[in-house]
């Protein structure tokens, strides 16, 4: 797996800085402290003056049908249609580390050439032999608030393992570029900084669910 940040909104914290300021008709400062202040009180929407556009690669279908979902965002993804997937290279999850799971992908393999090389099936038809483990490639851009969103679902423990990588992969580089971003770009239990709860059912273990944090008072 491989996460590239390609392409971003210069300054990105100021160009917010400058949106937010003029809702508020104040002047805005270097420091970006209007930035935070509209993050804090909920006020989004200027956030989505700074986006963010990356290179997925090595990942599964799997993993970027999870991110497709996400609908504010653009995507472009290998298309399977028009290109050859002849020796397509696949992921294994840990948890299925065994022989007959790659023996099961290499029959796979070995159906789809035979479909398309020997019965001269369309590729487009042939895919549909394909597992769900061939890599693909994918840009995918994204404002901030969307960002935002898609960090709250994709770092929480529940989250499917490949996808919250991806998540990872990509906060360290918008952080990187953004420091603002760091208290903003994080899963769910932890939005609120101050009392960080697990919303979910069942927590993972990294924080009590609201229900066990009344009880634990």
């Amino acid at each position: 797996m491989e996460v590239e940040l390609v392409a971003h909104t210069p300054d990105p914290a100021w160009v917010i800085e400058q949106a937010a300021s003029v809702c508020y008709d104040s002047t805005p400062t270097r420091e970006c402290k209007l930035v935070m202040q509209c993050y804090r009180s909920g006020h989004h929407s200027v956030l989505e003056h700074a986006s963010f556009t990356f290179k997925i690669s090595g990942i599964s279908r799997a993993c970027s049908h999870q991110l497709v979902r996400h609908r504010m965002a653009s995507y472009s993804q290998r298309s399977q249609r028009y290109c050859d997937e002849d020796g397509f290279e696949y992921v294994t999850p840990p948890s299925i580390e065994l022989s007959s799971y790659h023996d099961s992908i290499e029959n796979a393999l070995d159906e789809y050439v035979h479909l398309k090389n020997s019965m001269g099936r369309p590729a487009e038809d042939a895919r549909y032999i394909l597992p769900n483990a061939c890599v693909t490639t994918i840009y995918v851009t994204m404002n901030l608030r969307s960002l935002i969103n898609f960090m709250r679902e994709r770092l929480c423990n529940r989250a499917q393992w490949e996808i919250r990588e991806v998540a990872k992969e990509m906060r360290k580089l918008i952080v990187d570029v953004m420091p603002q971003a760091d208290e903003m770009l994080r899963p769910k239990c932890e939005t609120h900084v101050d009392y960080p709860f697990c919303p979910e059912h069942k927590s993972c273990g990294r924080h009590l669910t609201l229900k066990g944090v009344y009880r634990a008072e």
